[in-house]
């Protein structure tokens, strides 16, 4: 749990003020002390609740067998990340060069040939029609007339 008793009785007593005063603006001393006993322990207990919930959050545990924690041991599981991928560097450097001298007009060595990708640019047919002027007004006034 995190902290102490001192939190759950200072919750408790800022729960005491606001429902002893809230109740007071509308009810006699006594009723408002009732009242404000109950927001005291009501807040209390809800500290408690808030206390044990972030203890169990911040506090990695490590199930044995049985499913209980044991007290001994803590799992550090996510606290660092280990992750190896595999070495690309060659091939990504060879595909920078021959990149770098196809942009400068270099020709490249006649051992090296190029694979096939199977990559064709999209080439959409066009859809722009030309029409005459005169039968795309008489369209427009058709349109216009209904």
């Amino acid at each position: 749990m995190i902290g102490n008793y001192r939190i759950n009785l200072g919750a408790g007593i800022v729960g005491f003020v606001l429902t002893f005063f809230v109740a007071f603006s509308s009810n006699v001393l006594m009723t408002s002390l009732i009242r404000g006993l109950i927001g005291f322990a009501a807040w209390y207990v809800l500290a408690y609740g808030l206390r044990w919930g972030l203890g169990i959050l911040f506090s990695p545990h490590v199930e044995n067998g049985s499913g209980y924690a044991s007290e001994g041991t803590q799992d550090l599981r996510g606290s660092q990340v280990d992750i190896k991928l595999e070495d690309d560097g060659q091939e990504l450097n060879d595909l920078l060069k021959n990149g770098q001298s196809d942009s400068a007009g270099a020709n490249h060595p006649p051992s090296e040939t190029k694979a096939p990708t199977g990559f064709a640019p999209l080439d959409p047919p066009k859809l722009v029609r030309t029409k005459d002027p005169e039968e795309l007004a008489q369209a427009v006034r058709h349109l216009t007339d209904k």
